[in-house]
C-alpha cells in the first residue's frame, strides 16, 4: 500500500523521536502518539489511553474479535475502511497509532465531538451505536475504563506540567530580534495553552510564556519539555 506522505513521516520520525521518549521515561511508542495527536486533532491523553485500554501498550496483541495491535485496529472490516490491504501492516506501532487516531478523529466527527460516544463507537462499532440513545452497557464500561486510564495519565503528568508551569515569566534569549520572533511565531501556531510573547532585553532578545487560565494539555507539556522550557523554571521571575 502507498501512504501517504505524512504518515510516512510519522512512521520515520516516530521510530527516531522514541527513542527520546523512552529515555525520558515516557509512555511506549509516545513520539508516535505525540505525532498522531497533532496528525488527527486527536488529544494525546485520549490516544494514551485508548492504547492502555486496548492492548495495555502490547504491539503484538490480538484480540478474539479479530483486532490487532497497540490500537487494536478490527481486520479486515476497520483496517480495510482505513485503506490497510495487509494484515501485518497493523503490526507497525506507529503505523497502528496512526490509523487509531485517524479513526477516533472520524468518530469523533461523526457525532460531533462527543468523546463518549466516539469512545464507545470504536469499542463497539458505529454501526451498534448509531440511533441509540442509551449506550449498551458494554460499551459504558468500556469509556469508563478508557476515562480511568485518562486520569491516570493526567494525574502521572501533573509534575511536568508543573515544571513547564513555572517558567511562566522566565525568559527564553536569543541574539537577534527575527530569531526570537520566529520562535515565538512557531509556537503560538503550535501550542494552545500558553502564549508566547516577544521582549527586548539588555543585550538581546526574549521570549516569554503566559499560560492560559484552563493551564497546560499535556500535548502542550511534553512539546514544552522537549524544547527545554522546563529548564528555565529558576529563571522564572
Amino acid at each position: 500500500m502507498t501512504h501517504p506522505l505524512p504518515v510516512l513521516l510519522l512512521l520515520g520520525l516516530g521510530l527516531i523521536l522514541n527513542l527520546r521518549a523512552e529515555a525520558a521515561g515516557g509512555y511506549p511508542y509516545q513520539s508516535c502518539f505525540e505525532i498522531a495527536s497533532r496528525l488527527h486533532d486527536v488529544p494525546l491523553d485520549v490516544l494514551l489511553a485508548v492504547a492502555a485500554t486496548e492492548s495495555a501498550w502490547n504491539p503484538d496483541a490480538r484480540s478474539h474479535a479479530d483486532a490487532h495491535g497497540i490500537m487494536q485496529i478490527q481486520w479486515p472490516g476497520t483496517a480495510q475502511h482505513l485503506g490497510v490491504t495487509r494484515l501485518a501492516e497493523l503490526y507497525n506501532p506507529c503505523l497502528n497509532i496512526e490509523l487509531g487516531a485517524r479513526y477516533l478523529r472520524e468518530l469523533l466527527d461523526r457525532s460531533d465531538g462527543d468523546l463518549t460516544r466516539a469512545l464507545a463507537a470504536y469499542n463497539y462499532g458505529p454501526g451498534r451505536i448509531a440511533g441509540q440513545d442509551a449506550l449498551p452497557a458494554g460499551a459504558s464500561r468500556y469509556v469508563a475504563r478508557v476515562h480511568d486510564q485518562r486520569d491516570r495519565i493526567r494525574r502521572d503528568a501533573e509534575p511536568a506540567a508543573a515544571r513547564v508551569a513555572d517558567a511562566a515569566g522566565a525568559v527564553m534569549r536569543f541574539d537577534h530580534p527575527a530569531r526570537a520572533r520566529r520562535f515565538a511565531e512557531t509556537l503560538n501556531a503550535r501550542v494552545a495553552s500558553a502564549r508566547f510573547d516577544l521582549t527586548e532585553l539588555d543585550g538581546g532578545w526574549g521570549v516569554t510564556m503566559r499560560v492560559e487560565p484552563a493551564g497546560l494539555s499535556l500535548e502542550d507539556v511534553t512539546l514544552l519539555e522537549s524544547l527545554g522550557w522546563a529548564s528555565l523554571a529558576g529563571d522564572a521571575r
